[in-house]
C-alpha cells in the first residue's frame, strides 16, 4: 500500500498537497470541548504524516506559495500601515521591539541549551510565536546557508516538524492566558467587557453575524404632504430646520417642479424627501405635514457608491469635524451609509476619524452621490477581476528587493522572499488606496492567496 502510494506521489507529488490541504481542514475542523485544532496546525499534521511516504515536492512551489501570502498580507494592510506611521505608533513600536527581541532570544537560548539545528529552532520560533511567516523566511535563510545540499534539506524539513508540533502548544497558551490569567490580573469579566468594547466599536451597537442586516436602514426616504405650517416658506429654508434631511422631489398635483433652493412650498404638494432614520422620524412631520402612502408620480431613484477615502485634507478628521468644514451644499443629499477600514466596519459616530484608505458608501440620488464622491476621493471600480499587470508588477519587484543584501558570516544578508514580498505588497496596496482606477484585487481573491 504504502509503495503504490509513493509511486502516485512520485508521479504527482502535487496530488500530496491538494490531499493534505484537504485532510488538514477536515482534521482542523474537529472539536475537542472548547478547543480547535484550526486549519494550519491540521494541514500541518496530515503534511507531516503524509510526507513520510516520501514526496518530493518542487521548492519553487514552496517559494511561490509563500511568495503570494506574505505579498497578500502587505497588500491588504498597506493603505493603513503607511497612514498609520508616526508619534501615536510609537507604543506599538516599542511593544513590537521589546517582544521580538525576547522571542528571538529565548529561541536563540533553547537552541544553545538543547543543540537544536538552525531547522529544529526556526520551526520552534514559527510555533512558539505562531507567525507562519517565519517557516517562508527561514526556508529562504537555510538556501543561502554554505552547507551540504542533505544538510539544507534535512534542515528545512525539521522547520515544519517541530513548527507543527509547538504550534498547538503556542496557540493554547496565548489563548489560555488571555482568557483566564489576563481577566483575573487586570480584575474585569472578559465576557461583558468583550461586548461592552464591542458596542463602543460598533457606535453603540454589537456586531452583526454572517447573514444578518440592520432591517431598520440607515438612510430612508419618505413622501409627505406639506401642511398649513410649512405653506409658503422656500425649500432651502426648510432644509436649514431640517438639519440633514433633504428635499429631493417635489409634486404639485400631477405637475413635477424642480426643486430649488428659491421654491416656496405650497399646502397639499407631495414632497419627496430623504434623510437619515432618526432625523426623519423626529423632525419631518411637525416641520413639513403627514406622512403621505401615495407615491403615485415620483420617481425617486437613489443609487449606493463606495467611495476610498484619498483626500488628505479628511485624513485624521473626525466626522463631526468634516461637516463643519465641507460647504452644505457640496455634500447636500450625499449621506453616509456605512465606513469600513480594512474590510471591518466603523461607526458611524461623531467622533470616528477618517483615514487614508478607508471605503465610505455613500446613498442618495446620481448627482449628489457623484458630488460627494468628489470631495472624499475616488469611486472603487468594480472589483470581480484581478489587475494582473499590477499584480504581476508587484510580485517581480517584491522578489528583486528580496535578493538585494550584504554579505554577512560567510552568507547574504537581507530582507530574502518574505521581507521583499512584504515590502511590495505594503507599496503597492497603499499605492492602489491611493489611486484607486488601477490595480483591482478583489478582497476575496486577496484572501485565498493569503489562506492557501
Amino acid at each position: 500500500m504504502v509503495a503504490s502510494l509513493h509511486g502516485f506521489f512520485a508521479v504527482a507529488p502535487l496530488a500530496g498537497v491538494a490531499l493534505a490541504l484537504a485532510l488538514g481542514y477536515l482534521l482542523g475542523k474537529l472539536r475537542i470541548g472548547t478547543f480547535v485544532l484550526g486549519p494550519v496546525a491540521g494541514t500541518l499534521l496530515v503534511a507531516i504524516a503524509l510526507g513520510q511516504i516520501g514526496i518530493k515536492v518542487s521548492g519553487d512551489v514552496k517559494t511561490m506559495a509563500f511568495a503570494l501570502f506574505i505579498y497578500a498580507l502587505g497588500y491588504m494592510i498597506g493603505p493603513q500601515f503607511v497612514n498609520s506611521l508616526g508619534k501615536a505608533t510609537l507604543k506599538q513600536v516599542h511593544l513590537t521591539i521589546v517582544s521580538t527581541i525576547v522571542v528571538v532570544v529565548t529561541v536563540w537560548g533553547m537552541a544553545v541549551g538543547f543543540h537544536l539545528d538552525k531547522g529544529t529552532a526556526a520551526g520552534i520560533l514559527a510555533g512558539g510565536a505562531t507567525e507562519s511567516a517565519v517557516i517562508g523566511t527561514a526556508s529562504d535563510a537555510l538556501a543561502s546557508q554554505p552547507m551540504p545540499k542533505e544538510d539544507i534539506e534535512r534542515m528545512t524539513a525539521n522547520i515544519g516538524v517541530s513548527y507543527a508540533l509547538t504550534y498547538l502548544f503556542g496557540t493554547f497558551s496565548v489563548i489560555f492566558f488571555a482568557s483566564s490569567i489576563a481577566p483575573k490580573l487586570l480584575g474585569i469579566k472578559l465576557a461583558q467587557a468583550s461586548e461592552d468594547y464591542e458596542r463602543v466599536l460598533g457606535g453603540g451597537k454589537s456586531q452583526l453575524a454572517a447573514g444578518q442586516f440592520e432591517a431598520l436602514r440607515r438612510i430612508v426616504a419618505r413622501v409627505h404632504e406639506v401642511g398649513v405650517v410649512a405653506t409658503g416658506r422656500t425649500v432651502l429654508d426648510l432644509e436649514r430646520e431640517l438639519n440633514g434631511v433633504v428635499i429631493e422631489e417635489v409634486l404639485r398635483g400631477t405637475q413635477m417642479i424642480a426643486v430649488e433652493p428659491s421654491l416656496k412650498l405650497q399646502i397639499g404638494d407631495r414632497v419627496a424627501i430623504a434623510g437619515r432614520r432618526e432625523l426623519v422620524i423626529s423632525h419631518v412631520e411637525h416641520i413639513l405635514g403627514p406622512e403621505c402612502s401615495d407615491g403615485a408620480g415620483m420617481e425617486l431613484i437613489a443609487e449606493m457608491r463606495d467611495v476610498v477615502v484619498t483626500n488628505r485634507q479628511l485624513a485624521g478628521q473626525t466626522i463631526v469635524q468634516i461637516l463643519a468644514t465641507i460647504d452644505p451644499r457640496e455634500r447636500r443629499g450625499g449621506f453616509l451609509g456605512s465606513l469600513t477600514r480594512l474590510n471591518q466596519p466603523l461607526p458611524i459616530a461623531p467622533e470616528t476619524r477618517l483615514a487614508i484608505g478607508d471605503v465610505a458608501r455613500i446613498v442618495g440620488r446620481h448627482d449628489d452621490v457623484e458630488r460627494a464622491s468628489k470631495l472624499i476621493g475616488y469611486p472603487t471600480p468594480p472589483a470581480d477581476k484581478t489587475d494582473f499587470l499590477y499584480f504581476g508588477l508587484g510580485l517581480f519587484c517584491g522578489f528583486a528587493v528580496g535578493t538585494l543584501g550584504v554579505p554577512f558570516g560567510g552568507a547574504l544578508l537581507g530582507l530574502g522572499t518574505g521581507g521583499g514580498c512584504l515590502i511590495a505588497g505594503l507599496v503597492f496596496g497603499w499605492l492602489r488606496a491611493r489611486r484607486p482606477t488601477f490595480g483591482q484585487l478583489p478582497e476575496a481573491a486577496a484572501l485565498y492567496l493569503k489562506d492557501f
